[in-house]
């Protein structure tokens, strides 16, 4: 099967065959004529199969002389906005009429406005800046004939799904939808039920996943050796180019600070860097032709980088699509790949054996000399060691008491009987010092209620308050006479020659 037997246009063949494509995928043998023919079409399909032109080149075909915007493609990063726009744009070379517009964030608003309005009339953006020149109306979808959401599952995970639902109701009802998703979670669903008519479901074999072309391994090893394990895997593969993940933003750009001042320069790329920065660093990385670059998983979405030769997990993924679209850079094109994933607790372990059963796919040991193989047991939030209890050691030492005072039975050493000794008999003083508290409370009340009964004075009686034996009688704390009765609050008494004010 080759392009020209899916009915493809000559300009576009030659553009194909000056990247040097002849042979068109799987994904883009079943795509290419279904979304020709006007169908909805929804492609189940992973990282480099392929799936940018088998939704780009019909997409191309369907553009006529209209001045509009007949085509929006919604990606979920800038990265890949900007890969799928330099894509498409090898493909119309030798065609004059069709303008490619990117719209993303992190870049100059009006020159974008100055290319919506220069006959756009295929344009790829990220949802949130497509928004933004919706509210503008700069951005008009009248004459809009095709939409297409790559990376829809990935743009859901994102949060842009009250994005993607206005953006749909915004298009003309008589639209061609296309929607690339690697996976078909409930929400994807819920938009093909309200937003597609009759959609054809297509999906890429085995063969053409990535993992097919990767040899696949995994490494035990301490938290605190990772980054030496890293470097035993350089030292041992010695890869030219090469892509470490991580989970967190905070961690790319420690490792890549750690890798450069172990002699591995490294270039670190995350969500939260400027678009400069970010194009400024892809550059750099791709100029020399070889490399390191530590990523996160959203941040290499879209980045076209060729002949990866390793993939290194240094953060276990959280899920398995996040595993395949990271080992899908590398193995691409028939060219084989390797992938390394680093584990350092049972539940990392256990997570792999289900990454194992659930891909199918054989992921060999990777052992490494002076670095153990079993990963070690993850410490459990109540201090005990895997059901066992935690005797010795820093968790046991480093424990809080419980807010009653003391440790509990479970909680003592066992051979400690000093520590049992002073514990009881701090828990005995502690019993005698309330007891006492609670008598003197007692007495206090009973005489202040003496005084009390008799309407007079509130001050308590009796002799226990008075500092002689002489002024037992008298009704003071203090063994002093009480004052008369008739001189008490003088100063508060009303006047009868004085007016009453309110109090402001």
């Amino acid at each position: 099967m080759t392009f020209i037997d899916l009915g493809v246009s000559a300009k576009i063949i030659k553009g194909l065959d000056a990247q040097g494509f002849d042979t068109p995928t799987e994904i883009q043998t079943s795509a290419i004529p279904l979304v020709a023919s006007g169908k909805d079409v929804i492609g189940l399909s992973h990282t480099g199969s392929g799936k940018t032109y088998a939704f780009g080149i019909p997409a191309i075909e369907c553009v006529d002389d209209d001045s509009s915007t007949q085509v929006l493609i919604v990606c979920p990063t800038r990265e890949l906005v900007m890969q799928e726009t330099e894509s498409l744009r090898l493909l119309t070379e030798y065609i004059d009429h069709i303008k490619i517009v990117p719209i993303f964030g992190g870049s100059s608003m009006d020159k974008q406005i100055f290319g919506l309005r220069r006959n756009s009339k295929i344009v790829i953006g990220t949802p949130g800046r497509l928004m933004d020149h919706l509210r503008r109306r700069t951005l008009k979808l009248n004459n809009l004939k095709m939409i297409i959401l790559d990376e829809a599952d990935e743009m859901l995970n994102m949060g842009f799904k009250d994005d993607i639902e206005t953006i749909l109701k915004s298009t003309p009802q008589e639209r061609q939808t296309i929607m690339f998703s690697a996976t078909m979670p409930p929400e994807i669903l819920k938009l093909t039920n309200q937003y597609m008519k009759q959609p054809v479901v297509i999906k890429s074999k085995i063969q053409d996943r990535p993992q097919a072309f990767i040899r696949q391994y995994y490494t035990s090893c301490d938290k605190d050796k990772k980054l030496d394990t890293l470097k035993e895997v350089y030292k041992k593969f010695a890869p030219k180019v090469s892509i470490v993940f991580c989970n967190t933003k905070r961690m790319t750009e420690e490792l890549a600070t750690s890798m450069t001042k172990s002699n591995l320069p490294a270039v670190c790329l995350h969500g939260d860097m400027r678009q400069s920065e970010r194009r400024r660093a892809i550059e750099n990385f791709k100029k020399n032709g070889e490399g390191i670059l530590v990523a996160t998983d959203v941040a290499a979405r879209g980045i076209d980088i060729k002949n990866v030769d390793i993939i290194v997990n240094y953060d276990f993924p959280n899920n398995y699509d996040y595993y395949i679209h990271r080992i899908g850079r590398t193995g691409r094109a028939g060219n084989e790949g390797t992938a390394i994933t680093i584990i350092n607790t049972t539940i990392q372990q256990k997570s792999l054996q289900n990454l194992i059963t659930k891909t199918g796919n054989k992921i060999e040991e990777f052992a490494i000399e002076g670095m153990r193989t079993t990963p070690k047991r993850t410490p459990r939030t109540d201090g005990r060691l895997d059901g066992k209890q935690n005797r010795t050691g820093s968790n046991f030492r480093n424990r809080q008491p419980r807010s009653g005072g003391g440790l509990s039975r479970n909680e003592m050493p066992k051979s400690t009987s000093n520590f049992r000794k002073s514990n009881a008999e701090g828990t005995q003083q502690r019993e005698r010092s309330e007891k006492n508290d609670r008598l003197r409370y007692s007495a206090t009340r009973r005489s202040r209620s003496n005084g009390y009964a008799n309407g007079k004075s509130p001050r308590p009686t009796g002799d226990k308050y008075s500092k002689s034996p002489a002024s037992a009688g008298n009704n003071s704390r203090y063994g002093k006479s009480p004052r008369p009765a008739g001189s008490q609050n003088n100063r508060f008494k009303k006047s009868s020659n004085r007016s009453r004010q309110p109090r402001i």
